[in-house]
């Protein structure tokens, strides 16, 4: 997207393009745009997506600004949609080109659709450790391979009846059928 700006000059006493009569003079500036930026008056708005982990240990980044990249500091315990600040890094006030807004960064937490067993046993351990009120129950069921039981995370064991296994087999249905009717 190219933004036109117009912008009326008053020069005094100048002469007209060739020698010609005074007039307006007429300037016009392609704004070239950062798909990443965007503009809110003098301030600038950008998003910054970090990992899970990234949240929680902190560290530092490099994002676009508008004078090129630089870092930004990522405190230990950033949470999702909080907003960090480069001062005065924005745009120049108009008429006051001292005065400058500020980049406003959005902070965006990547979490991961899928995990190794290790970082699922870690991640466990840990929740373990902190012992939050919210934590997950551990009642989710985990099949043993090799056995008909399924173990829930809790250590109970269930094992599969052979009544279920009967009733799924087509074979036995097809017997019970047969033997149920007279020919």
């Amino acid at each position: 997207m190219i933004v036109m700006i117009e912008k009326k000059l008053m020069l005094s006493k100048a002469s007209g393009l060739c020698r010609g009569p005074p007039g307006d003079l007429y300037v016009y500036l392609d704004i070239e745009e950062i798909p990443e930026i965007q503009r809110d008056g003098i301030n600038l708005r950008s998003s910054v997506s970090i990992s899970y982990l990234d949240a929680i240990l902190g560290t530092v980044v490099k994002v676009k600004t508008v004078e090129g990249t630089t870092d930004l500091q990522i405190p230990s315990g950033t949470q999702p949609g909080d907003v960090l600040v480069l001062a005065k890094k924005g745009a120049p006030k108009l008429n006051r080109p001292s005065i400058r807004g500020d980049h406003l960064f959005t902070i965006k937490v990547a979490i991961p659709n899928r995990i190794s067993a290790k970082e699922r046993e870690l991640l466990e351990e840990l929740a373990f450790l902190s012992n939050s009120p919210g934590s997950r129950s551990q009642t989710r069921p985990r099949v043993q391979q090799g056995t008909g039981n399924t173990q829930s995370e809790n250590g109970s064991v269930t094992e599969k009846t052979d009544e279920s296994e009967d009733q799924d087999d087509p074979w036995k249905k097809l017997k019970d059928f047969a033997g149920s009717h007279k020919f």
